[in-house]
């Protein structure tokens, strides 16, 4: 069973930082603050859960050294987070996202990946898979190629698994003539090709193109996006014709979006176990004071 869903995005509140975490409630949007963090840029980053060691991974870079993408831990309980070693100059993962294959346990990274000469370029983005322990990426293939052949020129962005391995992304192509929206595709896990599914629909400011995915439970993919120029909203996605639906309500009035720290961060949810309701606490502790009373009964009647 599925726990809280986190977002990235940038710091709110008393004492903001550069980038925050957030919860957000997966049936409307609603959005409450965590953590601050204050040295490190995770806002367009992306965001991932790893169930069997309960730690939550993202992506972005440290304030002193912007230029250097690199892999973060986030410590959900305190707010700490560490880094990992800097990737080299040609990848940049700091504004794509991060996902794990529910299947297999490997994680994936969607980022720009220069090629190793100088003078090719590459308009596509690259699918990666990211060590766990070491940060290192390793280029999987491009989303596409290069003008001006078929679809080309695909950036990727958020990226979700469905239980079944399938991975999906939010992006959008050079090519396409609806460049106002977003496209949902799903991505090769051999070959980081991208295929179409359909376009988002959503064409207010950024739509969901840089948004994060995740799927809840019962199978819905869900994404933050744009709901007007000042705030945003949680979506549903139709993974036949990626169709986004608003799940924080329609007509409202301008800037009454329930999430204000914007739409290009990750989008994760933990385990259940990994968060204990407020409630657990007091159990645990009747349990402790009952357990001492006994012992205590037990040393006055030797």
């Amino acid at each position: 069973m599925a726990g809280p869903l986190y977002a990235t995005g940038v710091g709110s509140g008393p004492g903001a930082g550069l980038s925050a975490l957030y919860t957000v409630d997966p049936s409307n949007g609603a959005s409450s603050l965590v953590w601050n963090f204050p040295d490190i840029h995770i806002y367009q980053g992306g965001l991932a859960y790893d169930a069997p060691t309960d730690t939550l991974y993202a992506t972005g870079v440290e304030d002193s050294s912007t230029g250097t993408s690199r892999l973060f831990t986030i410590n959900q309980y305190t707010g700490a987070t560490t880094a990992f070693g800097g990737l080299s100059s040609n990848i940049n993962i700091s504004s794509g996202d991060l996902a794990i294959n529910p299947v297999t346990g490997v994680m994936y990274a969607t980022g720009g990946v220069g090629d190793p000469d100088p003078n090719v370029a590459h308009q596509s983005t690259g699918l990666l898979t990211i060590d766990k322990n070491t940060g290192a990426a390793t280029l999987v293939g491009y989303a596409a190629g290069n003008c001006c052949t078929g679809n080309f020129g695909i950036m990727l962005n958020g990226i979700g698994f469905r239980s079944d391995g399938t991975l999906f992304a939010n992006g959008f192509s050079l090519a396409q003539p609806d460049a106002s929206t977003s496209h949902l595709h799903t991505v090769d896990l051999a070959t980081g090709a991208a295929t179409d599914i359909g376009p988002s629909g959503v064409i207010l400011g950024g739509s969901l193109k840089y948004s994060g995915l995740a799927f809840r439970d019962d199978g819905t993919l869900l994404s933050l996006g744009s709901l007007d120029a000042a705030s945003g909203a949680l979506y549903s996605v139709n993974t036949a014709t990626g169709e986004a639906t608003s799940l924080s309500g329609t007509g409202l009035p301008y800037g009454s979006g329930p999430i204000h720290f914007g739409v290009s961060g990750g989008l994760a949810f933990v385990s259940a176990a990994a968060v204990p309701e407020p409630g657990s606490f007091a159990l645990l502790a009747v349990g402790l004071v009952v357990v001492g009373f006994g012992i205590m009964h037990r040393r006055k009647s030797v």
